[in-house]
């Protein structure tokens, strides 16, 4: 398109904004009937003339346009014809409001409204007929709010009557690819899968049917297939003479065709009028040729003449075809089916390898099982932990309907379904259970309900036990045989992820943790009051520093022991790691000495801190085996800014030596000025 064309489109809506504008002008000044006669023909013109132009497809903006050109020559009509023509105002609103998004058609709404106000503003004839104004506008936005809804409502009921066409297409192949043995359990394959392979066989039955019709002559030739359970059998396809074939649901042990499928042989009978139980009433022929397709039902064949035995071969030759793309449609549902079984599978391997943490492990354990069975309305993973030489059970992940009271559950070892799974080392229950909201799942206390299938895996890590993979569903079809293969392979997967991370962690703890106070160590506290110095000089934000020293430690060793001296930097430690936020980083700096670094806490808060902790540890007893002794601590702080963390680290000792100094079991804060 060339600049030029592409100029004189963008004038054109313009142009013909403007010339509505000095007709509009024109009627309000002279206020004639010539006018306003102008004015329709002009508006008609100009809408017929940009109508024309527009492509099918109507971007937004042009299709406001012509909605605003079209509302003004309704107007105009109006005008003319004394309010007669008004409708049309009425019928632009309803259709534009379908055409454009809801906030340009409040818009052409509203132009079309102010536009009749402006009409009679001029006319100076708005104080008296506001009503009829308001009445007009009233009409106009109940018109397009009941075209709205009634075409939306439409729109509806059409997408929902689509959607249960599909449905209804789905649950057909369901039934049929479950007649066919395409699928062996009530977990169908995907829609899209099992469409086509649904709509392959069907194929090669109407061939093997036209075949046989070519070969045979036959009065009927039909296709009559098993139900799923035995029970039953349904007329499936087939090429006739006759509209009195039943299609069933028929008796599988009734007359000839029942011979066939009870015997799984071939069968020819002549003068079997009688014994033509697929037709409705006496059968219009007597002779009669079946035979089985293996499994499934029967190929049958009738007519006046007898079948002679070529025929009869040439019928079984045609349900070995059928058989074997049955066979063939089947072996490839069950090869895609493996095939996704294993993508999911090394998809969850892969996800439990990327985790770090025990948590992580245990909640990508719980999403990767709701991805390998989305019907599942409650998986959990529990853990099983040794305390004080008691099996405990905690429940680690959980998702699903009982999140909410099984989250962060613990509980004692007992006779429930998780507590033997982890005794026994196999999956519970080993059948179906009726009441299932009876059965104790975790502990007495918590009840699940609703579940109509459940199964309970262990989490197996060489000889050991570590825990449970908990799966559940309301629906009783939920855990078919293949699921909870997968889901096994998951849950031993899950273990080894769970021993991995759990053994990481302890060696990150080991390494960053002091042996006997469980604070951090000396290496990691200098690491992170680096950081955090950095983090304050970057942010602007406050920083302080506390050392604290066990007050005549050196007494506590010689007269009670090293064993009683452990006791007491263990009691002390925990003290302030207790006193502490959660935000605050506490060390074992060296010997009896701890560090605690306070992030965003000015010297006023890390005074009231320090004190804190200092009255808390004079408060404590510590239990040795000498018997409960008391301490005291003295405590320096630094508080930044300071040139690095060496300086306030030195500022901080300078002050703890000064709460030695003045008689101990005090709090002194650093006085020089880079610490201040």
């Amino acid at each position: 398109m060339t600049g030029t064309r592409r100029a004189k489109e963008a004038a054109m809506p313009a142009a013909l904004a403007a010339l509505v504008i000095l007709l509009i002008s024109g009627a309000f000044a002279h206020r004639s009937l010539l006018a306003w006669a102008l004015l329709a023909v002009a508006s008609i013109g100009a809408i017929l003339r940009w109508a024309l132009s527009l492509p099918a497809a109507m971007p937004r903006h042009r299709a406001a346009e012509s909605g605003l050109l079209c509302g003004i020559g309704g107007l105009a009509l109006a005008q003319i014809t004394g309010g007669l023509a008004y409708p049309l105002v009425y019928l632009v609103a309803a259709g534009y409001v379908l055409l454009l998004p809801l906030a340009l058609a409040l818009a052409l709404i509203g132009a079309l409204v102010g536009l009749e106000a402006g009409a009679f503003f001029a006319a100076g004839a708005l104080p008296t007929n506001w009503p009829l104004l308001l009445s007009h506008a009233s009409f106009v936005a109940l018109f397009a709010a009941l075209y709205h809804a009634l075409l939306g409502a439409r729109l509806l009921a059409a997408r929902r009557a689509e959607r249960a066409a599909v449905r209804r297409r789905l649950d057909d192949a369901e039934e049929r690819a479950r007649e066919l043995r395409l699928v062996t359990t009530a977990e169908v394959d995907e829609s899209r899968s099992l469409l086509g392979a649904v709509a392959e066989v069907e194929e090669v039955l109407r061939g093997a049917l036209a075949v046989a019709q070519a070969a045979l002559h036959p009065h009927s030739v039909a296709v009559f297939l098993l139900s799923p359970d035995g029970e039953s059998v349904r007329l499936r396809e087939c090429l006739s003479q006759s509209d009195r074939l039943l299609r069933g649901p028929l008796s599988p042990r009734e007359g000839v065709l029942g011979a066939v499928l009870a015997t799984g042989k071939a069968v020819r009978v002549e003068n079997a009028a009688d014994s033509l139980a697929y037709y409705q009433g006496r059968a219009p022929v007597s002779s009669f040729c079946g035979v089985p397709l293996i499994g499934r039902g029967a190929l049958v064949a009738d007519r006046a003449e007898p079948f002679a035995e070529d025929e009869e071969r040439v019928l079984a030759a045609l349900a070995a075809e059928v058989t074997r793309a049955i066979e063939a449609e089947r072996l490839l549902g069950a090869v895609r089916r493996e095939k996704e079984e294993k993508a999911r599978f090394f998809e969850a391997l892969e996800e439990l390898n990327r985790t770090t943490t025990l948590a992580q492990a245990a909640q990508t354990a719980v999403a990767q099982a709701r991805r390998m069975c989305p019907a599942l309305d409650l998986c959990a993973l529990t853990l099983a932990e040794e305390k004080q030489g008691r099996l405990r059970h905690r429940v680690q992940a959980v998702d699903g309907d009982a999140a909410a009271a099984l989250r962060e559950l613990a509980f004692a070892d007992n006779a429930g379904l998780v507590s033997n799974v982890v005794k026994l080392g196999a999956p519970l229950p080993g059948r179906a259970l009726g009441a299932m909201d009876r059965v104790v799942i975790f502990d007495n206390g918590t009840v699940v309900r609703g579940l109509a299938a459940l199964k309970i895996f262990p989490l197996r890590a060489g000889d050991s036990t570590v825990g449970t993979l908990v799966c559940g569903s309301r629906s009783a079809e939920a855990l078919p045989e293949a699921a909870q293969r997968e889901l096994a392979m998951l849950a031993l997967q899950a273990a080894e992820a769970l021993v991995r991370t759990r053994l990481y962690e302890e060696a990150e703890k080991l390494a960053t943790t002091d042996g006997l106070t469980g604070l951090l160590n000396r290496r990691t506290f200098n690491g992170q009051l680096q950081a955090r110095v950095r983090e304050a000089e970057r942010y602007r934000k406050p920083l302080s520093l506390l050392l604290l020293d066990i007050d005549h430690f050196k007494r506590v060793n010689d007269s009670h022991g090293h064993p009683a001296g452990d006791a007491v930097l263990r009691g002390v430690a925990h003290v302030a790691a207790r006193e502490a936020r959660e935000t605050d980083l506490c060390a074992r700096y060296g010997g009896e000495e701890m560090a605690v670094i306070l992030p965003e806490t000015d010297a006023r808060g890390a005074l009231a801190m320090a004190e804190r902790i200092r009255a808390a540890v004079e408060k404590a007893q510590h239990a040795t085996e000498s018997g409960a002794l008391r301490v005291t601590v003295s405590v320096g702080i630094a508080t930044t800014p300071a040139p690095s963390a060496e300086g306030l680290l030195e500022a901080a000792d300078k002050a703890l030596y000064r709460a030695k100094q003045n008689g101990r079991n005090r709090v002194e804060a650093a006085r020089n000025r880079a610490a201040a």
